[in-house]
C-alpha cells in the first residue's frame, strides 16, 4: 500500500512539474495552466484585465457584505479567503447577473480573483455559480429582471476615461455584455440626456436626487468586449457642471432616462440624509479611503508609502492612526496591562500591551485583560513600538463588543442543526425617517455562523440548544479565531434584546466604579 502512494505521489509531482514547465506565447503572464515562471497579470487603472488572466478557486460562499461588495468563501481545503469585488466586478448566479444580496450562503462558486499589494488573491473579477447550467429560463429570466431593477435603482456603473471641457468619456460595467445593450441602451439615447452622479470604487453614491448632474449623450462608441467587467459601450457626454468627482479614474453611475432618482437604502448610501445618525462605523463613509490626502500618515484604508503614526506622549492618537489586528486571546500577560493572542489566519503568537490611556471592552463594557476568556476572537487597536512592531494596544475588545459599538445585532435566517451552522443576517437598530416615523433599515451582509459541540447558547439566564433556535431569533455572539485547520465557531450565542441587556449591565456591575481602580493594575 505504501508503494502504491508513493507512486500516486510521483505522479502527481510528475504531472505539476508538466504544467509548470508548459508555455503559452498568447499571454505575457502566468495562468492557471501555462506560464509558470512569469508573474500574474496586475489590473490597472482604467483598463480591464484580459479573459483567462485570473486565478481562478472554487469555494463556498459563506460570508457576503453587501455594503462593501465584499466577503468570503471556503475551500474545499477549509481555508477561509476573503474577496473584494473590483468596481467592474460581477456575479452570475442562476445564469444571470445578481448582487451579493441576491446568494444564499452555502452555494458553490468559481472565483476569478487577483492578487493584491500584499500578494493574496482578493481582488475579484467576477464570481460564477458552478452549478448554473442546471438552472431553467423561468429561474435565469427572474433573476435577471431583478438585477436589472437592482440597477435602475441605482444607475448603471462606469468609470471616467477622460475629460476635457464640459465633456467627459465614461465607459460602462457590465458581466454580461451580449445581453447589454438591449437591456440598457434603449433608454441611454444619442442626443438625449441622462443623469450622472459621483460613486466611489464600492458602487456607492452619496445624495444622487441632490448631487447628480444633467448631461447629454454626445455619442455612443462601442470598445471591445474580450475582458473582465467591460459592457462594450462607452458614452461621450456633455455635463452641465464637471462636478469635484468627474475626474479620470473615478467611478460614477448613469441613469437612463425615466429611471428612478432616489437615495440608496439607508446604510447604503455615504451620507445619512434624513435619518438618524449612522451609528455603525464600518458603513459610514471612510474619510482615510476616500480623501487619504488628509492624512499625513500611512493608514489600513492608504497612504501606503508613508511611515504610521506614532504615539506621542500626552496626545490622543488622531482617527484611522490605528492598525487593526483581530486575532484569538491566549492569556493576559504576567506584567499587568499585557497580554497574547495568535493572529487570525497565520496564527502568530502577537504580545502587546495596553497603552495608559487605552481600554479594554469584554462584553459591551468596561473590562481587565483577566476578563477576557482564552479562545475568544478580539480585536486590537494597534501601534508601533520602538522596534517598529504592532505591540502598543488603544484599544482591546471581543467580538461581543465590536458588534455593540456598531449597533449590530445578528437575526437568524435559517437553523441547520444538523449541520451545526446558521445562516444571519447582519442587522442595524430601527431608525427615524425623512418623515420622523421608525424604519427598519435594509440588511446589510449575510453570513454563516459555525455552533459546535462546546458552543454555549444563552437565553436570559437559561442555557438552551441548537434546536430551540427559530427564524427572527436576534443575536450577539463571541467566536474562536480563524486559525490554520481551525475554522471559527461560536464560543457563546446570546439570544433575544433582553438577553443582550443583562450581559452588558452584568460586565458594567463588575467593574463600577469602586472597582474599576483595582482593576486596572490586572
Amino acid at each position: 500500500m505504501k508503494w502504491v502512494v508513493l507512486l500516486l505521489a510521483i505522479l502527481a509531482g510528475l504531472l505539476h512539474a508538466g504544467d509548470d514547465a508548459k508555455i503559452d506565447p498568447r499571454y505575457s503572464f502566468r495562468t492557471d495552466t501555462a506560464n509558470a515562471s512569469l508573474s500574474w497579470y496586475q489590473p490597472s487603472l482604467l483598463e480591464f484585465p484580459p479573459l483567462s488572466s485570473a486565478h481562478c478557486i472554487s469555494g463556498e460562499l459563506v460570508n457576503a457584505d453587501f455594503i462593501h461588495r465584499s466577503g468570503q468563501f471556503r475551500t474545499v481545503q477549509a481555508e477561509l479567503k476573503d474577496f473584494n469585488l473590483l468596481p467592474y466586478g460581477s456575479i452570475i448566479y442562476s445564469g444571470a447577473e445578481a448582487d451579493l444580496r441576491d446568494l444564499p450562503l452555502g452555494t458553490h462558486f468559481t472565483f476569478f480573483l487577483y492578487q493584491d499589494t500584499k500578494g493574496d488573491f482578493t481582488r475579484l473579477a467576477t464570481m460564477r455559480e458552478e452549478v448554473a447550467a442546471a438552472a431553467g429560463a423561468k429561474a435565469i429570466e427572474d433573476q435577471r429582471k431583478k438585477f436589472i431593477e437592482f440597477t435602475k435603482k441605482r444607475g448603471v456603473p462606469g468609470w471616467v476615461d477622460k475629460t476635457d471641457g464640459n465633456q467627459m468619456v465614461v465607459t460602462l460595467f457590465s458581466g454580461d455584455a451580449a445581453n447589454f445593450k438591449k437591456t440598457y441602451m434603449g433608454d441611454i439615447v444619442a442626443g438625449r440626456n441622462v443623469n450622472v452622479v459621483v460613486a466611489n470604487d464600492e458602487l456607492r453614491t452619496w445624495n444622487p436626487p441632490t448631487d447628480n448632474d444633467r448631461a447629454q449623450v454626445v455619442e455612443i462608441q462601442e470598445v471591445p468586449q474580450d475582458c473582465y467587467g467591460n459592457s462594450g459601450v462607452r458614452l461621450v457626454l456633455k455635463v452641465a457642471n464637471m462636478l469635484e468627482g468627474f475626474r479620470k479614474g473615478r467611478i460614477v453611475r448613469i441613469f437612463g432616462a425615466g429611471w428612478p432618482m432616489k437615495d440608496p437604502p439607508f446604510g447604503e448610501s455615504l451620507m445619512g440624509y434624513g435619518y438618524g445618525r449612522l451609528l455603525d462605523s464600518e458603513i459610514v463613509e471612510n474619510t482615510a479611503k476616500e480623501y487619504p490626502v488628509l492624512f499625513p500618515f500611512r493608514t489600513d484604508y492608504g497612504n501606503g508609502a508613508l511611515p504610521w503614526y506614532r504615539l506621542k506622549p500626552g496626545e490622543l492618537p488622531p482617527p484611522f492612526s490605528e492598525h487593526v489586528v483581530i486575532g484569538e486571546w491566549v492569556k493576559a500577560g504576567d506584567v499587568p496591562r499585557t497580554g497574547q493572542i495568535r493572529v487570525d489566519r497565520s496564527g502568530e503568537s502577537l504580545d502587546f500591551s495596553v497603552i495608559p490611556d487605552g481600554s479594554v471592552k469584554y462584553l459591551g463594557a468596561d473590562a481587565s485583560l483577566a476578563d477576557i476568556p482564552a479562545g475568544m476572537r478580539c480585536w486590537l487597536n494597534l501601534y508601533q513600538d520602538e522596534h517598529g512592531a504592532f505591540t502598543k494596544a488603544s484599544l482591546v475588545r471581543d467580538e461581543f463588543s465590536f458588534l455593540v459599538a456598531n449597533a449590530v445585532t445578528y437575526r437568524i435566517e435559517t437553523v441547520l442543526a444538523a449541520a451545526g451552522k446558521l445562516i444571519v443576517a447582519r442587522q442595524l437598530p430601527e431608525v427615524k425617517n425623512y418623515n420622523g416615523d421608525m424604519e427598519k433599515p435594509a440588511d446589510i451582509a449575510r453570513m454563516m455562523l459555525l455552533v459546535g459541540s462546546n458552543t454555549r447558547i444563552w437565553k436570559r439566564e437559561q442555557a438552551i440548544k441548537i434546536e430551540d433556535l427559530k427564524p427572527g431569533d436576534s443575536l450577539l455572539v463571541n467566536v474562536t479565531g480563524e486559525l490554520p485547520g481551525k475554522p471559527s465557531n461560536c464560543t457563546d450565542i446570546w439570544v433575544g434584546d433582553e438577553t443582550h441587556k443583562m450581559v452588558i449591565e452584568a460586565q458594567k456591575k463588575k467593574h463600577s466604579p469602586e472597582k474599576k481602580s483595582a482593576s486596572q493594575t490586572r
